[in-house]
């Protein structure tokens, strides 16, 4: 049995870093449910990130109710005899029901289902929505790219389904992507901030999580605050700002009011919204375009962060870049305690044979440096609106995150 998976069987009850302790509330948070679409081609294992970004997302293990990973492996492009990430979710679907741990959902591939999510999910301005979902998913993909795309319609589909059905309590559908790290202080997590957002705006259906610039800018002080009375922790409100919204960025990471969206379903779109080449994402900020919607979360408190892509347009020294995998290779090179548990754990277990085992110990050597809050500044280190790490090699070799 995978390490990883000890909230996963125990993992995401652990704070990796021991600075990161849970601590009491008046008002509880919200439950929610988490979900992620694996996609067969991220670089780390998918277990190792939930574990991570569970720790993150609340200061009490508690207040996530519902794990489910959407297994979004493509019929025809992943591999067929078996991707690096088969044996993890082989030891989730085994765990499931006696750990109660993961629930791992299969990617839809029943017509007559799919019509049904398309049906559920969207409504067409002009026509018969059922007749274009029909025709929709009958459609010759030839090209690798169109595949991945309708796989992954299908898995958004299905992750709304998914927080429509939650267990009884569950408030909050949270949407996070494969390879998003978080990191927050000690009391409050994105559940609890997002909780007393959903509380205090009534319009507000989905937040989307601080940049790491929101999140450094909320720790300047103020002209107007006294500086001897100022401190790091200063900033306790969370404010949802219209004006901070990405739509454009997508539903990754963003969280939901689960009764606010089902309210919000089917949401009206234009048949050319649903252009396969146009992507779920696409169609979703489409629909759901109401004034404030959708909203940005403004915390000096939390934030994610995802690795460099193309659009970052981050200047690597000498021009190498790199990626996640180049990244979490680089961390892995490192000495010291850093993960230590963790890495002599998943050595034992067969779950991440297929795994270049550098990468595995490197992912965890980042995701503790994540929670320890070892980062550099934003400035010159982030890119694509703030979203996206700028790693260097220099730094990473120097006890830094990216």
């Amino acid at each position: 049995m995978a390490a990883s998976l000890a909230w996963l069987l125990m993992a995401a009850s652990l704070p990796l870093a021991a600075s990161l302790t849970a601590a009491s509330r008046s008002t509880p948070a919200k439950k929610s449910m988490v979900a992620t679409v694996l996609k067969h081609t991220q670089a780390p294992p998918v277990d190792v990130m939930l574990a991570h970004q569970i720790r993150m997302l609340s200061a009490s293990r508690k207040n996530v109710a519902q794990v489910a990973v959407i297994n979004a492996k493509v019929p025809g492009v992943d591999n067929p005899l078996g991707t690096a990430h088969d044996p993890i979710i082989g030891q989730m679907r085994r765990s499931y029901g006696t750990t109660g741990s993961v629930q791992v959902v299969e990617l839809e591939t029943n017509d007559t289902r799919q019509q049904e999510l398309m049906q559920k999910v969207f409504s067409v301005r002009q026509g018969s929505t059922a007749a274009f979902a029909k025709k929709f998913f009958k459609q010759n993909l030839t090209s690798t790219d169109m595949k991945r795309q309708m796989a992954y319609f299908n898995a958004m589909m299905q992750f709304i389904d998914l927080c429509s059905q939650a267990e009884y309590g569950v408030e909050i559908c949270v949407n996070m992507q494969g390879e998003s790290f978080l990191h927050r202080k000690d009391k409050k997590g994105l559940i609890e901030l997002a909780s007393e957002l959903f509380d205090g705006d009534e319009e507000v259906i989905a937040l989307q999580p601080p940049s790491y610039c929101d999140y450094t800018q909320a720790h300047h002080r103020p002209a107007w605050a006294k500086k001897e009375k100022w401190t790091d922790s200063s900033f306790t409100k969370c404010v949802a700002n219209a004006t901070k919204a990405k739509p454009e960025a997508g539903p990754a990471n963003m969280f939901f009011n689960r009764q606010r969206l089902m309210a919000a379903l089917p949401l009206s779109v234009n048949a050319d919204d649903l252009a396969l080449d146009k992507g779920f994402d696409h169609a979703f900020a489409a629909g759901l375009s109401g004034p404030g919607a959708i909203k940005g979360m403004q915390c000096g408190h939390s934030f994610v962060i995802m690795p460099a892509g193309e659009e970052a347009k981050c200047k690597f020294k000498g021009n190498k870049k790199l990626p996640l995998r180049g990244q979490a290779l680089e961390a892995g090179k490192q000495k010291g305690k850093e993960a230590g548990e963790r890495q002599e754990l998943d050595a034992l277990s067969g779950e991440y044979g297929s795994f270049n085992q550098r990468l595995v110990q490197g992912i965890e050597i980042l995701a503790d440096r994540m929670e320890r809050g070892m980062l550099p500044a934003p400035s010159g280190n982030v890119g694509d609106k703030c979203l996206e790490m700028c790693p260097s090699a220099d730094r990473i070799r120097e006890g830094m995150a990216w």
